[in-house]
């Protein structure tokens, strides 16, 4: 890149190629984008007037209000104005935003401040989800929502729950996640402990997919992707009609965190603990394989978790040093470099401990829209060794994030978790494929050749 200017190299056919494989996800994104936006990116505020007097009336000079007494949290917020069954990707933005013409409310006050308030009134902060950090599920206490119209000189409306805002176009179950409490994360947190949503876009208060940033989540994973397009608008408001939502947390806590090493052994013993201390509770388990555990032990456990996860328990996160544990449960088809879609980098570990660095690299220059598969294999001693071979892929290996580890299923775990360490967040995710050792020949009595 020189000045700004990102100089292409590489000729335009050669590109085609590649993108093609692409081809279904570029659809797939040109088909939501194309959805018309029927309110403005950025919001300016309608109902001055109205907001200055609701401050007034609440002495609540940023437009929200703490009380601890019923453990509740009241603020303004101003409708966008999205017509019905527009798609909707956050119940709630901040201030700040560009996103008005995804959300339903613009929130008067900061993500910052609804964050300070439910703090105030005793919600304990939870834990968002995060993918580089093995956070799947998003981990907090159960909050409810119910907001009013404020229209002046007319009868008080019913409070509308979240089921009467939105609908969810995806569900089987009559829309259950949306008759069901939702979550107070907290938020992903600057390293100075500020909340990010309140300065960084899409600055969520509230999102429908699983957002890091943003305070509230739905009680589940919700990908992007998959998730765009599943909740709709359900109420017809006009732009900046005025509502006053309510946060609600009845007191109870229901998150439950635990940190279990699992072995083959320990294996039935260690989930009737757990079963036994989670009534009643939202049990979050990060696990990790205790001593003596073999690759093929791992992939055993890690099945039968897997089998676990989102039913009695969710699994969230991975110990410092450690794998996670799906990284023992990788697709047999990615075996064979020529089905993947892309090349990850590659280690293979012998029996005797010997250990290879693989680069597959990639020519696209040939006929076809596949490219030849070119691997290069360099022997290394110590995991230590592994950033700096990485380095030297340069350019071409800048992007890649993922190691497939190759190892005999009688490998401890633990002879492998050094390259967790080696390789901090340079490798942000691990497969472990457990290989077969070659069995010796079978001894016979037969000369070789000519009887």
């Amino acid at each position: 890149m020189t000045n700004g200017i990102l100089k292409i190299s590489v000729p335009l056919s050669l590109c085609v190629k590649k993108q093609i494989r692409l081809l279904g996800v570029w659809l797939a994104l040109s088909c939501a984008a194309a959805e018309p936006a029927h309110v403005p990116m950025e919001w300016k505020c309608v109902q001055t007037n109205a907001i200055a007097a609701w401050k007034s009336a609440n002495a609540a000079p940023d437009g929200i209000v703490a009380d601890a007494a019923s453990r509740s949290v009241r603020f303004l917020a101003e409708a966008t104005g999205l017509e019905d069954a527009t798609t909707v990707e956050f119940l709630a933005i901040g201030p700040l935003s560009d996103r008005a013409y995804e959300s339903l409310f613009v929130t008067v006050p900061s993500p910052a401040a609804i964050a300070s308030a439910l703090e105030r009134v005793g919600v304990p902060r939870g834990v968002p989800p995060d993918i580089a950090g093995a956070r799947l599920w998003p981990c907090g206490e159960k909050l409810t929502l119910s907001a009013k119209r404020l229209k002046p000189d007319a009868p008080s409306p019913a409070p509308l729950a979240l089921a009467d805002l939105l609908n969810d176009t995806a569900a089987k179950d009559e829309g259950a996640i949306l008759h069901s409490p939702f979550l107070y994360t907290g938020g992903q947190r600057d390293d100075a402990g500020a909340v990010v949503a309140a300065t960084n876009i899409p600055c969520a208060v509230f999102a429908l997919y699983s957002h890091s940033p943003s305070l509230l989540l739905l009680d589940g994973q919700f990908d992007q992707s998959s998730a765009y397009g599943r909740f709709r608008a359900k109420i017809k408001c006009a732009p900046g009609d005025l509502f006053e939502m309510t946060l609600r947390w009845d007191g109870r806590t229901t998150v439950l965190r635990r940190d279990v090493t699992f072995t083959v052994a320990n294996m039935k013993e260690q989930l009737a603990a757990l079963r036994s201390e989670s009534e009643g509770r939202d049990l979050f388990v990060c696990p990790s394989f205790g001593a003596g555990t073999t690759v093929e032990d791992a992939a055993s456990i890690a099945h039968a978790l897997s089998m676990l996860d989102g039913k009695a328990l969710k699994i969230s996160g991975a110990a410092s040093g450690k794998f996670f544990f799906r990284a023992f449960l990788p697709d047999s088809t990615w075996r064979e470099r020529s089905g993947r879609i892309f090349q990850p980098f590659e280690v293979h570990v012998a029996a005797d401990g010997k250990k290879g660095f693989v680069f597959v690299e990639e020519d696209w220059s040939g006929e076809g829209l596949d490219p030849v598969l070119k691997p290069k294999e360099t022997p290394f001693a110590e995991w230590k060794e592994l950033p700096g071979l990485i380095a030297k892929t340069g350019e071409a290996g800048g992007k890649i994030n993922v190691l497939f580890i190759f190892a005999p299923k009688a490998t401890p775990v633990s002879a492998l978790e050094p390259v967790v360490t080696a390789l901090g967040s340079r490798i942000t995710t691990y497969y472990v494929f457990g290989e077969e050792t070659a069995k010796p020949a079978e001894p016979t009595t037969k000369r070789q050749g000519i009887e």
